[in-house]
C-alpha cells in the first residue's frame, strides 16, 4: 500500500465545503472527503508550523508542546520507520521552514524536493528596489494602511521570490502539486512509496490570481488585483467594512486556489491507477482568524479558528464516514503505520484513528493546543494554552477564574455561566499537561495558580536542547538589501 500525507498550512476546518461551508468552492477536497473517513474533531497540538510538524513526524508530544527547533538527526521519525520496513520515502514541499535555517525535516526521507517562492523563502538578492508583482495594484480601499511596505519582510522576500511569475503554473502551490503529480507518474508501478506533500498555502500572504479573487469579491469595477497593503492588516479596529470583506474574500480565494491544484494531483492519482493501492491522509497544521475577536491571522492562545483543522483519511476499500473522536497531529504517525500494516513504536503519544472510527471508540477525551511553554511566565494570569473537547473550547489559565470558555462555533465567553464545565476541563487539561511529561517545577507553578515566581530555568518541553547559535532564520530576513 502506497501512502500519501498532504499537509496544508493555515486551512480552517470550516472553510471546506465537505465540512459544511456553503460558499467556498472546494470541489476536490469535497470529492476526497466523500471517499474518506472525515474527522470532525481534529485539533492542532504544538503550534504553529514547525512544532506541528514535529508532533506529526515523531508521533510524540513535547511535554507539554514542542518548541520551534530543528529536528535532530537521532530522533525516530515516521518516514524513517517506514523506510526501515521497505518503503521508498519522498518529501515534496514549498513550506520553507522545513529546511531553511537548518530545520532538518529533509534528512529522514530518501529524497526531498523543495519548491521555492513561499512567504519567507529567501531565494534571491538584487540591488534594485523591491518591485510589485503583475497582479498587485494600489487600491484606495487600503489607503488607511500606514505600513511602509519597503520595510515589510513579507513583501520584500515574497516579491523577489516571485518576480518571474507570469502564468498560473508559475505560482508555488501550482508548482508544488505539479511536482507531486510528476512523482506519481514516475512511480506508478510502485506499491511501497510514502510521499509527504507539504503545501504552504493558504498561508499568508493571501495572494491569488485575479480570476480567483473575483470569485468571492463581486464589487463593481474590481478587477481581482490585490493591494499588497492588505498583507499588513492585523486587526479590524478602524478598518473599513469593505476592506474586512475583501480580506475574507482573498483568503477564501486562496483556499479555492489550493483546491484547484490539489485536484491536479488527485486526478493524476486516478489516471496512473495508483488510486487503487494508495492511501491519502489530508490535513492542516492550523487555521487562522478572519475578523473573529477583531483579529486577522494566527494568534495566541489558540482559539477554534486556529485550532480546528480538517482531517480526511482515504484508504482503498477502507470504508468511509464521519467520525467525532478527538484527534491530534501525532495520531497521524500511528494511523499511517497501521495503514502500512506495521506496529507503531510503543512509546508514541499517538492513536490509530481509523481503528477508532471503525469501532466507534474514542481514545481521547481532550485535546490540547498551545505555543512554547517558556512564554507562559509573560502572560500575567491570562490564558496559557487551550483545551478542546467535543463541545467546548477552554482557554486555560493557571487559575480557573481567569479561563475563557466558549462553545464550539461561537465566540461568547460563558465561563461565568458554566463554572462546572470550566472546572472539569481545567482539571483535565492540567492533568494532561502533567501526563505529557511537563517539568515538575513547571507543574508546581501551574498547579499553584501561577502565583509563585515562574521557573525560568526548568525544562519547557520533553525534547532536545536548542543547538548552539540557533535562531529562527526568518528573524534575520533581508530588509532593503
Amino acid at each position: 500500500m502506497n501512502i500519501v500525507v498532504v499537509v496544508v498550512d493555515t486551512l480552517r476546518y470550516d472553510h471546506v465545503g465537505a465540512n459544511g461551508n456553503d460558499w467556498i468552492r472546494t470541489p476536490n477536497m469535497d470529492k476526497l472527503a466523500a471517499g474518506s473517513w472525515v474527522f470532525d474533531r481534529c485539533f492542532a497540538a504544538s503550534y504553529p508550523t514547525i512544532p506541528h510538524r514535529t508532533d506529526l513526524i515523531t508521533g510524540r508530544t513535547g511535554g507539554p508542546f514542542h518548541a520551534w527547533r530543528p529536528l535532530p538527526f537521532d530522533v525516530p521519525t515516521l518516514p524513517r520507520a517506514l523506510a526501515e520496513a521497505g518503503y521508498c520515502t519522498q518529501l515534496i514541499h514549498d513550506t520553507p521552514h522545513l529546511v531553511n535555517g537548518g530545520h532538518n525535516f529533509d534528512w529522514p526521507f530518501h529524497a526531498w524536493t523543495p519548491v521555492r517562492g513561499a512567504e519567507v523563502d529567501r531565494p534571491w538578492l538584487d540591488d534594485g528596489p523591491v518591485t510589485t508583482l503583475d497582479n498587485w495594484a494600489p487600491d484606495p480601499l487600503f489607503d488607511f494602511v500606514e505600513a511602509d511596505l519597503a520595510q515589510n519582510r513579507t513583501v520584500c522576500t515574497y516579491a523577489r521570490a516571485n518576480r518571474k511569475r507570469k502564468k498560473d503554473e508559475d505560482w508555488n502551490a501550482a508548482r508544488l502539486f505539479l511536482t507531486a503529480a510528476e512523482f506519481l507518474r514516475d512511480n506508478c508501478s510502485r506499491d511501497n512509496f510514502f510521499l509527504w506533500v507539504d503545501c504552504f498555502d493558504p498561508h499568508e500572504p493571501w495572494d491569488v490570481p485575479p480570476e480567483f479573487a473575483m470569485l468571492y469579491d463581486k464589487t463593481p469595477g474590481y478587477d481581482g488585483r490585490i493591494d499588497p497593503r492588505l498583507f499588513a492588516v492585523r486587526d479590524t479596529e478602524g478598518v473599513p467594512a469593505a476592506a474586512v470583506e475583501r480580506i475574507k474574500a482573498i483568503y477564501a480565494a486562496k483556499v479555492s486556489w489550493v483546491d484547484r491544484w490539489l485536484g491536479v494531483f488527485l486526478d493524476t492519482l486516478e489516471e496512473t491507477g495508483l488510486a487503487e493501492n494508495t492511501a491519502i491522509l489530508f490535513t492542516a497544521d492550523h487555521g487562522t482568524k478572519l475578523g473573529e475577536y477583531g483579529q486577522f491571522h494566527k494568534r495566541y492562545p489558540v482559539q477554534e479558528q486556529e485550532g480546528h483543522v480538517p482531517l480526511f483519511v482515504r484508504v482503498p476499500d477502507g470504508g468511509s464516514g464521519r467520525c467525532d473522536v478527538i484527534v491530534q497531529p501525532q495520531d497521524i504517525f500511528a494511523t499511517t503505520m497501521a495503514i502500512a500494516g506495521l506496529d507503531a513504536p510503543a512509546d508514541l503519544n499517538a492513536h490509530d484513528v481509523l481503528a477508532q472510527a471503525r469501532a466507534g471508540e474514542a481514545r481521547r477525551s481532550i485535546a490540547l493546543s498551545g505555543h512554547r511553554a517558556d512564554e507562559w511566565g509573560r502572560r500575567d494570569g491570562a490564558p496559557l494554552f487551550t483545551a478542546f473537547d467535543a463541545e467546548w473550547q477552554l482557554e486555560v489559565a493557571a487559575v480557573p477564574e481567569n479561563c475563557r470558555l466558549t462553545a464550539l462555533g461561537t465566540q461568547t465567553d460563558v465561563a461565568a455561566e458554566r463554572p462546572d464545565v470550566v472546572a472539569r476541563l481545567h482539571a483535565a487539561a492540567i492533568d494532561e499537561v502533567e501526563r505529557r511529561g511537563a517539568d515538575p517545577a513547571l507543574m508546581a507553578w501551574l498547579r499553584g495558580g501561577g502565583t509563585a515566581e515562574f521557573p525560568a530555568d526548568c525544562r519547557f518541553f520533553d525534547g532536545w536542547p536548542t543547538p548552539p547559535g540557533y535562531g529562527a532564520y526568518f528573524n534575520r530576513l533581508y530588509l532593503g538589501a
